[in-house]
């Protein structure tokens, strides 16, 4: 049943947008649900439409700022409307044309058919700066700048909130600069749902302006503290404690603006019915044209400030320092350390998108533990910690990814001997979500994880001797101890995408092969004495999951299914719907691939399955309808890396191009008919991508959908990895150990003297490696030079995807013998030089 609260807001929601209030800025949220309102919703998580709809449970888009390491992200909305404290409040701008009494909001610009009005990007196109450009009908240009840094010896966190006003056309003229405080922001007003997400209760119930202060208090904490004392402003609330939804209408600043031309002056209000209690302030201006500006900072305080103190140290530093120290940190960070490489101009955005993303990743880093979001999932999980935190090591965050494995997996390693469902928690790694959902892929995905780590620090950090024991061989023990009657581990629920949680899924054996793997080599590095031990704990499983792969392909040819596909498990025979996705962490991450560890028709079968997916459930992106009527964007790339393993570029470029045209910067048009468009995301993508926007309301389900956080820390981590590998990545590393060079750059990215360079990228032999590819089209020549060579005993793979073959290939000016498109370099080589036909 709905709180009064949800159904109140449900109610102001769509009798506001039915009284045709223009100038009253309803959330880009709120205007896409009810563009095509649904009435269904997911009655397994709420309890009433109005829980789903203030839960903001179909349109979770939005960018972030944030500082690294620190626990709170901020979320900013497409019309710049910024949630510093989840579940606080949200902070939007507008401007008021006093003459004519009109009100200008970005969330409702006019389309008058000139340049687009509304605009939002990132600064410099990847920094956690978000730029938002509303051009008004009144010829003057609102510029807003969102980013998030620290103040003082504590460094606590504040987001500054910079807008200017410029003459953009004309001789300028009067307004108002106006910020608004509303309960509403980007991801919703109020999450309540039976899986306990009620992180905090979003209801503003008490605001309070403090004029000498310049500051404003929502509810116990501090709201936006102005660099300048704002000439009007109205705070509005609910005092007679009505029922009456009509009363938010009719009383509130927007219309007080439109009817009277003024703020109502007060300096507190409450609202105890549905903490709907809303502000404005105001600073009045004149623009002469000619360039002129008018300009207005607030500082919305992240961490707990209290008393004057805090407030003269929240004030210290002025905003040109704050944004200054802001920028160099982030520049510093993202073009001076770690991985950096030269890609041509038609692909240049990529680069971005990966400076995008590593920033995200650096940001859900919570003092070393990486969640997967900022909001939802804003708590550890072993399984996306793993990828993300070897995402950041081979980015260069070595120290970061240490932290992730080296404190934080200790701490949700469970040593007691009680039991969980069916398994022993002895050597278990898995806290709150992993316990709760029966997530038994964790161990294997723990075990891989210290393991990479191991390989890419080098032994001279000695990771995993310091992790080994208990936790690598307990861990391993955990995998050989607790496995159903078939040597598969137990009906859980590891991760959504892959089914029921009733049944067992062999994405947690393809993990736990994974990471018994990358114990056992780990024990042969240390020379410990556990490491035949772990050798027959990975054969054991292997085995076991071979033979129900076989018979589980036996089953469905035996059923006349003329397709092959590996289902997402032995109890899943013949379900041929998008569950079996799951079939890609044979590929990436677990690499499997390499050796055929399961067999050849193990091996065939997987291989087919990409086949399987590629046919049934790609529309662009993969469709993933048997668990969230939703495409999957992190999916699609773990696909669109399958497909780069196995030497099928033209597909991975097909996954690759939606991924990042369609979902990382989504936009969608502002009404049938429409030629202006929203910029729905900078640079991000959900963990669901619905198919609304995805396809601009050309696809409208009849039922729900479900959509989780964003930015999504897996989906950043499956980028930065898939570009990473694209550009080189490592193959047999334990036999004879080589490097790919370029296997994901086609051919019409790289114009005649163009260039494809990498440098200071950390690898799984220890070391950086670096390169520099040059194409000269005139002669069908590539020219490679190692910049950062790798030990001597590494060779280097090119496989050619230039011309129709290779036709002669030197190695430091000696020629060596070619065949086909691979060419294979000798270990030591510093350069190279590839001719093609």
């Amino acid at each position: 049943m709905a709180q009064t609260h949800e159904w109140m807001f449900y109610e102001v929601m769509w009798r506001t947008l039915a009284h045709g209030d223009a100038g009253v800025p309803l959330p880009w949220w709120v205007q896409q649900c009810f563009r095509n309102w649904l009435d269904a919703y997911d009655e397994g998580l709420f309890d009433s439409k109005e829980a789903a709809f203030a839960s903001n449970a179909l349109y979770r888009y939005w960018n972030m700022v944030g500082v690294k390491d620190h626990r709170q992200e901020s979320l900013v909305g497409q019309a710049g409307e910024i949630e510093p404290v989840y579940d606080a409040y949200a902070c939007g701008f507008f401007l008021f044309d006093p003459a004519r009494r009109a009100v200008h909001v970005p969330q409702l610009p006019a389309d008058d058919g000139g340049p687009s009005v509304l605009r939002q990007e990132r600064d410099a196109g990847y920094l956690p700066v978000i730029v938002t450009r509303y051009r008004t009908p009144l010829g003057i240009e609102l510029e807003q700048r969102v980013l998030a840094t620290t103040v003082g010896v504590r460094q606590r966190s504040v987001v500054l909130d910079r807008l200017v006003a410029r003459a953009a056309a004309g001789d300028g003229g009067q307004a108002w600069l106006c910020l608004s405080i509303t309960p509403a922001g980007p991801s919703g007003f109020q999450r309540r749902d039976r899986a306990g997400r009620y992180v905090a209760d979003r209801r503003i119930s008490f605001l309070r302006y403090v004029p000498t202060d310049q500051r404003l208090e929502v509810n116990t904490t501090w709201g936006p503290v102005f660099d300048r004392a704002p000439a009007h402003f109205g705070l509005y609330g609910n005092p007679d404690s009505s029922y009456d939804p009509e009363h938010y209408i009719a009383d509130n600043p927007f219309r007080d603006l439109v009817a009277t031309g003024m703020l109502n002056g007060r300096d507190t209000v409450t609202d105890h019915v549905a903490g709907l209690c809303t502000a404005v302030f105001a600073w009045p201006f004149e623009l002469d044209g000619g360039g002129a500006s008018f300009a207005v900072d607030a500082r919305l305080p992240v961490d707990d400030y209290r008393g004057a103190q805090d407030l003269a140290e929240l004030r210290a530093p002025t905003a040109d320092e704050l944004e200054a120290a802001n920028r160099d940190y982030w520049t510093a960070k993202l073009d001076g350390d770690g991985l950096q490489t030269t890609l041509p101009p038609v692909v240049a955005h990529l680069f971005d998108l990966h400076r995008v993303c590593r920033g995200n990743l650096l940001i859900l880093s919570d003092h070393g533990e990486i969640h997967p979001g900022p909001t939802i999932y804003d708590s550890f999980w072993v399984r996306d910690s793993a990828v993300e935190g070897i995402a950041c090591a081979l980015n260069g965050d070595l120290s970061l990814a240490e932290t992730q494995f080296g404190d934080h997996y200790p701490r949700v390693y469970n040593p007691g001997f009680e039991r969980i469902g069916p398994v022993s928690a002895h050597g278990f790694f898995g806290g709150e979500h992993e316990k709760s959902d029966f997530e038994w892929d964790s161990n294997g995905q723990a075990l891989w994880a210290i393991g990479r780590l191991d390989r890419i620090l080098g032994p001279a950090a000695a990771f995993g001797a310091r992790m080994f024991s208990p936790y690598v061989v307990e861990g391993a023990r955990w995998l050989r101890d607790n496995r159903g009657p078939f040597g598969l581990l137990h009906s859980g629920w590891s991760a959504e995408h892959i089914g029921d949680k009733s049944s067992p899924h062999y994405w947690d054996d393809l993990w736990a092969l994974a990471g018994l793997y990358e114990a056992a080599r780990l024990g042969e590095r240390l020379g410990a004495a556990e490491t035949d031990e772990l050798w027959a704990i990975y054969d054991e499983v292997r085995q076991a999951t071979a033979d129900s792969i076989h018979w589980v392909l036996g089953e469905q040819r035996g059923r006349g299914i003329w397709e092959t596909f590996i289902p997402t498990g032995p109890a899943d025979v013949g379900r041929l719907d998008s569950t079996i996705v799951g079939a890609l962490a044979y590929f990436h991450p677990c690499r499997l691939y390499m050796g055929r560890r399961l067999g050849d028709e193990v091996d065939w079968a997987a291989r087919m399955t990409l086949e399987t997916i590629w046919s049934h459930f790609m529309d662009g992106g993969f469709r993933h309808d048997s668990a969230w009527n939703c495409y999957g964007p992190y999916l699609t790339l773990q696909l669109a890396h399958a497909f780069l393993l196995i030497g099928d570029v033209e597909r991975m470029d097909s996954c690759l191009g939606w991924a990042v045209g369609n979902a990382a910067y989504a936009t969608v048009s502002r009404g049938p008919g429409s030629a202006q468009r929203w910029d729905v995301v900078a640079g991000a993508w959900n963990e669901q991508h619905c198919y609304p926007i995805a396809k601009d309301f050309a696809e409208l389900p009849g039922r729900w959908w479900y959509m989780g956080d964003i930015p999504h820390g897996w989906a950043a981590a499956e980028f930065t990895l898939l570009l990473r590998d694209m550009l080189f990545f490592e193959a047999d590393d334990d036999g004879q150990p080589h490097v790919y060079l370029a296997p994901g750059v086609l051919p019409r990215w790289v114009g005649d003297g163009q260039e494809v360079a990498v440098s200071d990228a950390p690898s799984s032999f220890g070391a950086r490696f670096g390169y520099r590819l040059v194409h000269r089209a005139a002669t069908k020549t590539l020219e490679i030079d190692v910049t950062q060579p790798l030990p001597d005993s590494i060779r280097l793979l090119y496989p050619c995807r230039f011309g129709t073959g290779v036709q002669s290939a030197t190695a430091d000016g000696h020629p060596i013998d070619v065949g086909g498109r691979d060419v294979l370099l000798p270990a030591g080589t510093r350069r190279a030089t590839v001719t093609y036909v």
